[in-house]
């Protein structure tokens, strides 16, 4: 076989990829909430209860990434999210003696232009703010103001994002 052929069957093998993957996309979205143009899903990857899960414009998410959505989740436009990552909306209320029957749903919003590192945990009832970026391996277990760069366990801000002129 010539060279010539080998790249062409190359190229349409590429091609047959990306198709299937961005068909792949459309069908893994069509049960969430709200959805926008351009979302970037890299698989394998879970979210539960799909139907109370909005995502926006231009954002992706990394492999093996688990969202737990009962409670609701609203990811924003241009937001990134590494892989390994987990955001749940719902917990256990541990006032009781037996948790296990018991369940909290408090919503999750992360806002747009956000980073979050790779496994980085975001708890439920969080706002995350607009710009802010998560630090590989946080836990973020309350609300991040907008335009901060919080790390660890649990995430605390350790600055402000400070922006240069153009």
């Amino acid at each position: 076989m010539s060279a010539l052929k080998v790249l062409k069957i190359k190229k349409l093998l590429r091609d047959i990829r990306k198709t299937v993957k961005k068909i792949r996309i459309k069908l893994y979205l069509r049960k969430f909430k709200e959805k926008g143009n351009n979302i970037g899903l890299c698989f394998p990857l879970t979210v539960e209860a799909r139907y109370n899960v909005s995502i926006g414009n231009n954002s992706a998410i990394g492999t093996y990434c688990h969202i737990w959505g009962a409670g609701g989740v609203k990811i924003g436009n241009n937001v990134l999210i590494a892989a390994h990552c987990c955001i749940t909306s719902q917990g256990h209320d541990t006032s009781h003696k037996i948790m296990r029957g018991t369940v909290i749903l408090k919503e999750v919003v992360i806002e747009d232009n956000v980073w979050l590192g790779y496994n980085v945990t975001v708890l439920p009832g969080v706002t995350i703010g607009q710009g802010s970026v998560i630090g590989a391996g946080s836990v973020v277990t309350s609300d991040i103001p907008p335009y901060s760069i919080a790390v660890g366990n649990p995430a605390k801000v350790i600055k402000t994002r400070e922006f240069k002129q153009q």
